[in-house]
């Protein structure tokens, strides 16, 4: 029982569900437990159902710009099975005990149940870690109602002594999950992650923002403690040798590897063998501070295999683990679902009592299964993008007081050239005919357009301030100019 273990959510200010919470109590001799809770979505969707059956066929949840096709029912997504503040909930967790040093010395898995005392938002949880001022960090708003299947109480409603409590707590947690990352990272881990644009919507479900989420202290906060307990449960099912469910992560193709070395020479890059980890890892720190760093991290990762689920433990190549599943999102994610039913037959062992169980053959189906479902959803939500970005821009376009971008300049043709919105993940055109200022020639190398009078240079690489001139939604085209 958690119910009086301080215990609290950190998610999206869209989150429509809430899969995960953590906890944190003080032991003796300055030991500190963090749980991982889970939603225990397995105590209510029983095997052979037809729920489950209607789960296991949709595979995840597709989360579309402003709306989601739940795997679930509503009722449970975002009602008994979230862990919404304030409200007893069933979970199932992994427990890990840490020294004064940040040492893991004990893990431990149990059912438990929770009663979240705050739903806090990335935006929050940063605030907490990093600013002393609490009159700042309470002016942080909730997240739009609109947008989210619960909000929380406001940080302004919180007693002082709550506050402090709170960002207490979320700095120790960030001490060991930062001490996590950093051994994580040097131990060749690869940081793959790449910022995020979010377009939200207003109530009537018209994109009106976009915001680029970067992968700050907040996100690596959660991941690294979701990422433990992935780790910690695919050692215990690989250990007993229960049948489950592994995310897999096979190495890259050498073939590709080296068509990648060729690409990125061509942006004056050199590269050693890329078939070596660490080669990747100082590739992957270059690229953080160029120029087109976006597109060519984009490269690199689709130069790599798609990570994929399967019965065997094959792996993990991103993350450099040799044991990694999915189990900490089984809201949106049939395969979590799985992998906790699979806990609980660990669990039975011990308690006595039955639990599901899975064979080989059942589980070499649902990989297949949920690999294909997961590439759908993927290809949906990517189109969902899209037209969002499109609808977007066109309300810009037909604004009479119209938002500057600042651009980068990612390629030069003689009709004129391609930018990159970094800040919004769009691309388009400056027709060269749009710039009326002057008389605009391409240089001889073909790398930059210049003025005649004026000398001013458009030049690959360099940024650009625009603004949108006209979209074409059907073929997916954005004309800018340069105000």
């Amino acid at each position: 029982d958690y119910r009086t273990i301080p215990t609290f959510t950190i998610d999206p200010d869209d989150a429509k569900d809430f899969d995960d919470a953590l906890s944190i109590e003080h032991l003796a001799h300055g030991d500190i437990r963090i749980g991982v809770h889970i939603a225990d979505v397995s105590h209510y969707v029983k095997p052979g159902t037809a729920l489950d059956r209607e789960a296991q066929n949709r595979g995840n949840s597709t989360y579309l710009v402003g709306t989601v096709v739940p795997m679930l029912p509503e009722k449970l997504s975002n009602g008994l099975c979230s862990l919404v503040e304030a409200q007893d909930r069933v979970t199932k967790a992994a427990l890990f005990t840490f020294a004064a040093n940040g040492r893991l010395k004990t893990t431990e898995f149990a059912n438990t149940v929770i009663r979240s005392r705050k739903r806090l938002t990335y935006k929050q949880a940063y605030a907490l870690m990093f600013e002393d001022d609490l009159g700042k960090i309470r002016k942080l708003p909730l997240p739009a109602a609109h947008q989210t299947g619960a909000t929380g109480r406001a940080l302004n409603e919180l007693p002082q002594a709550e506050l402090i409590e709170l960002r207490t707590w979320i700095r120790q947690l960030w001490t060991i999950g930062g001490k996590l990352r950093r051994e994580r990272m040097a131990g060749g881990s690869l940081d793959l992650d790449m910022p995020e644009t979010k377009i939200f919507v207003d109530a009537a479900g018209y994109a009106d923002r976009i915001e680029l989420i970067q992968n700050d202290e907040s996100h690596q906060l959660i991941e690294e403690y979701m990422l433990l307990a992935n780790e910690a449960v695919a050692r215990l099912t690989r250990g007993h040798h229960l049948p489950s469910l592994y995310r897999v992560h096979d190495d890259p193709d050498e073939d590709k590897l080296a068509e990648l070395r060729q690409f990125l020479s061509t942006f004056g890059l050199k590269v050693g063998d890329l078939a070596n980890r660490a080669e990747v890892v100082k590739l992957l720190a270059v690229l953080k501070d160029h120029p087109q760093g976006y597109i060519l991290r984009t490269q690199l990762l689709r130069s790599m295999r798609k990570a994929c689920y399967r019965a065997s433990p094959d792996g993990h190549y991103g993350l450099n683990k040799t044991d990694y599943t999915h189990f900490t999102s089984p809201i949106r994610r049939y395969a979590d679902l799985v992998v906790h039913r699979v806990f609980d037959s660990y669990l039975a062992k011990t308690s006595g009592k039955p639990a599901a169980s899975y064979r080989i053959a059942q589980i070499d189906n649902l990989a297949e299964h949920l690999s294909l479902t997961e590439i759908n959803s993927t290809e949906a939500e990517r189109d969902s993008q899209k037209l969002k970005l499109m609808e977007y821009f066109e309300r810009e376009a037909g604004k009479k007081q119209k938002t500057v971008f600042t651009a980068i300049i990612t390629d030069v043709r003689n009709h004129g050239f391609f930018i990159e919105v970094a800040d919004a993940g769009a691309f388009g055109m400056v027709p060269v005919s749009s710039l009326k200022d002057d008389f605009y020639v391409l240089n001889g190398a073909g790398t930059a357009f210049i003025g005649r009078k004026t000398k001013r240079k458009f030049e690959l690489g360099h940024k650009v301030q625009v603004v949108v001139d006209k979209v074409d939604r059907q073929k997916r085209l954005i004309d800018f100019t340069v105000p």
